[in-house]
C-alpha cells in the first residue's frame, strides 16, 4: 500500500497536469517499511525533457540534473526516491508497454489519466506490474499522519 496526504496529492495532480498537453512527470520521495508499506513524503516535480519535443504528448524522460538533486535531497532527509509519477493526458492510468520497458524495475509508478484517475503500480524486475492500493490521509484538519505498519 502507498499512503500520502492531501498536500502531496495536490502537488502531484497540479504538477502533472501543468504540462498538458504533454506528459508531466515527478519523482516520489518517502520511505518504505519492512512490510512493504510506502509512505510518500514529497513530490518532486520534474521537467519532461524527451526529444524530439513534438513527442512529449506521448513520452517523457526526467531531467537527469533533477534526478540527482532529488536523490541528494532524499539522502539528506533520510528518505529515498520510491519511484516516478507521470501523466497520460489522453490515455488511461494503466502502464503502457513503453512504461514497462523504460521504467526502473523495483520501483513505484503513479499514473494520472486524462480524466483524473490516479493509480499506483509496482514495476517488478521481470517488467510485470502489480497494482498498488493508494490511501490518501486527510491531514487538513490537523490530524497527524499514521505511522507505517
Amino acid at each position: 500500500m502507498l499512503g500520502f496526504d492531501h498536500r502531496c496529492l495536490t502537488i502531484l495532480r497540479r504538477s502533472l497536469t501543468a504540462a498538458e498537453p504533454d506528459e508531466g512527470c515527478a519523482l516520489l520521495i518517502g520511505s518504505c517499511s519492512q512490510r512493504g508499506f510506502w509512505r510518500l513524503e514529497q513530490v518532486w516535480p520534474c521537467c519532461n525533457v524527451w526529444l524530439p519535443r513534438s513527442a512529449r504528448d506521448q513520452r517523457f524522460t526526467l531531467d537527469p540534473r533533477e534526478q540527482l538533486a532529488a536523490q541528494r535531497w532524499a539522502r539528506q532527509h533520510r528518505q529515498q526516491v520510491l519511484g516516478v509519477a507521470h501523466s497520460h493526458p489522453r490515455g488511461s492510468a494503466e502502464p503502457s508497454p513503453r512504461d514497462r520497458h523504460w521504467g526502473i524495475p523495483g520501483s513505484l509508478v503513479l499514473i494520472l489519466s486524462g480524466d483524473g484517475d490516479l493509480k499506483g503500480w509496482w514495476l517488478a524486475g521481470d517488467r510485470r506490474v502489480r497494482e498498488v492500493q493508494i490511501e490518501v490521509w486527510d491531514t487538513r484538519c490537523g490530524d497527524r499522519l499514521p505511522e507505517a505498519p
